[in-house]
């Protein structure tokens, strides 16, 4: 089968792969927050129990939730999982929806590239100069940042996917008018 939509070709044979990953992400994502829970009933028990608290303990549980934000953002996003005011949603009708979807869509694309672009920028500073973070722990502060620009880049994927999927519906709505009248 020949298909003429060139972005349709690209879309079949890329959507498996970035859905692996961002399951993959995900899944990294979960591990990490059992190992927060895990991190944190340590030390409730070293405070309590010992009265000696380990410091590092506080520190690498707000890495951990830090990274495991940028892991399953993407994930959250193509599951529909973010918060969604549809009041004005609700109110539109199947066409109106799909369009403004569609719009934000592609507006959440735009900025999330742009971060991603930017945060890009910012890590490989970072990673160049050799900027620690300067707490208990000292690592390199592009160890974290990298999960921005790879969280954002991920991000504006799915956007763009969800942006053209409710572009093929848009123009499903509009076959299905023209079927309609007769035409």
């Amino acid at each position: 089968m020949y298909i003429r939509d060139p972005i349709k070709k690209v879309s079949r044979k890329a959507a498996p792969v970035l859905d692996r990953i961002m399951d993959l992400l995900a899944g990294a994502a979960g591990v990490l927050l059992i190992l927060i829970m895990l991190l944190v009933s340590y030390l409730v028990l070293m405070r309590y129990l010992l009265a000696r608290p380990p410091g590092w303990v506080v520190e690498i549980c707000q890495y951990m939730i830090f990274v495991l934000t940028f892991l399953a953002a993407p994930w959250l996003l193509r599951e529909r999982g973010h918060v969604r005011v549809d009041i004005v949603l609700m109110r539109l009708n199947p066409k109106a929806e799909n369009l403004l979807t569609m719009v934000t869509s592609a507006v959440g694309m735009l900025i999330s590239f742009i971060l991603a672009w930017y945060a890009a920028g910012s890590t490989w500073h970072h990673f160049t100069e050799g900027i620690p973070v300067i707490e208990i722990l000292r690592i390199p502060k592009a160890l974290l940042l990298a999960f921005i620009p790879v969280g954002f880049f991920l991000l504006s994927m799915e956007f763009l996917r969800q942006a053209y999927d409710y572009r093929e519906r848009l123009k499903k709505f509009k076959s299905d008018s023209i079927r309609e009248r007769g035409l």
